[in-house]
């Protein structure tokens, strides 16, 4: 019994030694030798502790959305959000939107989503494309004074039907 315990206790030691190795966010698959580093990959995969635990880290994104605002030739303007009824869509939309974090890619994007809602919405003039990131207060700032999480705007522009080409 006492065995076991003590292989127990290793095994747990090992683990927890490999997540406090990672933990830092130092690229240690670089300077490992071979060998380790796949023994390390193939432990990982099953386990996780190789993971850098980036969901509490700061390298994790926001969320973002795409909000729209169409315009009528009446004058009228409704809202519309970038979101469908499949799941597996709404995550590759989600995953597009991590190109938002190119600033240079961000107006052709827009307009692009614009030029989309032209396309299906055949009685509107003009859309304004808006993505808005999701803003969650940091813990130490909620702590001091609690804030609730907002939709911040992060870039938008407008096409209009008879500017398209």
């Amino acid at each position: 019994m006492v065995a076991n315990k003590r292989i127990v206790t290793a095994l747990v030691a090992i683990h927890l030694l490999l997540a406090a190795a990672f933990a830092p966010h130092i690229p240690l698959e670089p300077i490992l030798p071979r060998g380790v580093d796949r023994a390390i990959a193939l432990y990982g995969t099953f386990s996780g502790v190789h993971t850098h635990f980036d969901f509490f880290a700061p390298s994790v994104s926001t969320q973002a959305r795409v909000r729209f605002r169409l315009l009528g030739a009446d004058g009228s303007a409704r809202e519309r959000s970038f979101a469908t009824p499949s799941a597996e869509a709404n995550n590759r939309i989600a995953m597009m939107l991590t190109y938002f974090a190119y600033p240079e890619a961000r107006q052709e994007m827009l307009q692009a989503l614009g030029h989309y809602i032209l396309r299906m919405e055949p009685d509107v003039v003009a859309v304004e494309s808006r993505v808005e990131l999701l803003d969650i207060p940091a813990l130490e700032a909620a702590a001091r004074q609690p804030a609730r999480p907002r939709w911040v705007e992060l870039d938008r522009a407008t096409v209009r039907r008879d500017a398209r080409s």
